[in-house]
């Protein structure tokens, strides 16, 4: 009898715990829905909206933080207003800083910050360009460091340099294999957590393309 009793006492204690995991993990999962058929500011700026209200409840976790700052820098590259995509950056940089203050050594979150400085350079290309740029291929850098797997590192690399000129170090023959790279590694990566990031796949096969 006293083992029925402990049996009912650990379930009390855990089974709120197992409910609360699974409503967040269906709440992100339909907004990662939501997400990923977005379309124009208005559907990135609810999004952004729906996962800030998510890491609002759950402030220890960095993926509502992430999902908040990503969908606001897609949202950004939709902008043509440099004051209002600043504005749009700011908030999508101060999410980012939540989720890097949480987990620091996280690769994604690292690849995340070198996709937003792009939508910067665009605000003011000859005035921000040099300093920008150097900082989102150190961002790549350190996401590398962290996990040289994450694909997503050589889909922006590997933009990025398509779009440099040569005289920079880029061009398409420098691109060409960083993007090969990329779409090797989106095919051999694998992640068991269904809330993982995995944006990037179709876009670096588009962009290797063409370059063919």
């Amino acid at each position: 009898m006293k083992k029925i009793y402990l049996i009912i006492s650990i379930l009390g204690i855990t089974l709120p715990g197992i409910t609360q995991e699974n409503k967040y993990q269906e709440a992100m999962l339909s907004n990662i829905e939501s997400l990923d058929n977005a379309s124009g500011q208005d559907d990135y700026l609810a999004s952004a909206s729906r996962f800030e209200r998510i890491a609002t409840a759950e402030k220890t976790l960095w993926m509502p933080y992430y999902y908040a700052s990503y969908s606001l820098v897609v949202m950004s590259f939709e902008e043509s207003d440099g004051s209002k995509k600043d504005l749009i950056l700011d908030r999508a940089q101060g999410l980012l800083d939540a989720a890097l203050d949480l987990e620091l050594k996280e690769s994604e979150l690292h690849v995340l910050q070198a996709f937003l400085y792009p939508s910067r350079i665009m605000v003011d290309p000859m005035g921000r360009g040099m300093e920008y740029m150097g900082l989102m291929f150190s961002s790549l850098e350190t996401a590398k460091a962290l996990n040289p797997e994450n694909p997503r590192i050589y889909f922006l690399e590997g933009v990025n340099k398509a779009n440099l000129p040569p005289s920079m170090g880029g061009g398409p023959e420098e691109a060409k294999p960083i993007l090969e790279m990329s779409v090797a590694k989106f095919e051999a990566f694998n992640n068991s957590d269904p809330l993982w990031p995995h944006w990037g796949q179709e876009a670096a096969r588009a962009e290797l393309d063409k370059l063919k």
